[in-house]
């Protein structure tokens, strides 16, 4: 039995050893593409994928070196393209706008399709990527990838910054949380629910919350949630989701 013990020992050491291994291989880029892989972000390319959320009904069409981004409600039809930007159509005419109309439904069209996308979004060349190493959310363990923007090609709210924990073992977006400036500033907590695969794309909703005060560093809002010292503000919730290929 005494030659058992260090055999026991030598074993223990060496899943230690691997385990650490492991996280050291582990950086910002890999976390990504591991993400990637798991919600089947490069899907997307080549569909024409349609849904709604609240009022409007959205359509996403993209490949690899451009986009499209549509939404309906009653005559009204915006659309945002890559290269193109942004116009408005009301019962087929596209009508004038102001510059400060069109950077304010430009802002709103791109904010829910950035979101949906997620993590695809995080290729952008604009984004900067840290690995801020894990964590623990209810007992599951998390990596956390910090994100960042260049002012050049990161749109005119380069200046937010972004949270994202990542499931240790499913390497799913499970938790998000984002900072920024606009209309008084402020910082948000989402998390993921009623995730649902179509095509091999996962899609997730998420309960939107806040805390109390707007300058809390979003590395604490993961404990403020586990400790229930976040307010519900909403729910994004995207409906009656449908994949088409070949569009």
């Amino acid at each position: 039995m005494r030659g058992f013990i260090p055999l026991i020992s030598g074993l223990l050491f060496l899943m230690i050893l691997t385990a650490c291994i492991s996280d050291e291989k582990i950086n910002a880029d890999t976390l990504l593409e591991k993400a990637m892989g798991s919600h089947g972000s490069e899907n997307i390319y080549g569909k024409e994928i349609n849904f709604d959320f609240r009022d409007w009904s959205y359509v996403l069409d993209r490949d690899s070196a451009s986009y499209t981004y549509t939404r309906i409600k009653d005559s009204i039809e915006d659309k945002l393209h890559s290269k193109r930007g942004f116009s408005r159509s009301v019962n087929g005419e596209k009508v004038k706008l102001a510059d400060s109309m069109v950077t304010k439904y430009s802002n709103s069209l791109n904010s829910v399709l950035y979101f949906f996308q997620l993590p695809l979004v995080l290729e952008d060349a604009a984004v900067q990527k840290e690995y801020l190493g894990t964590l623990s959310i209810k007992e599951q363990k998390y990596h956390t990838l910090k994100v960042t923007f260049r002012q050049e090609g990161g749109g005119v709210d380069f200046e937010d910054e972004f949270r994202y924990w990542i499931n240790a073992e499913t390497y799913e977006i499970d938790y998000l949380a984002y900072s920024y400036l606009t209309d008084g500033g402020g910082v948000r907590f989402r998390e993921a629910f009623r995730k649902e695969r179509l095509e091999d794309i996962l899609f997730q909703d998420y309960r939107n919350f806040k805390p109390k005060e707007k300058d809390i560093p979003l590395d604490s809002l993961p404990d403020l949630f586990v400790q229930g010292n976040l307010q519900l503000l909403s729910t994004i919730e995207n409906m009656n989701i449908s994949v088409e290929t070949g569009k």
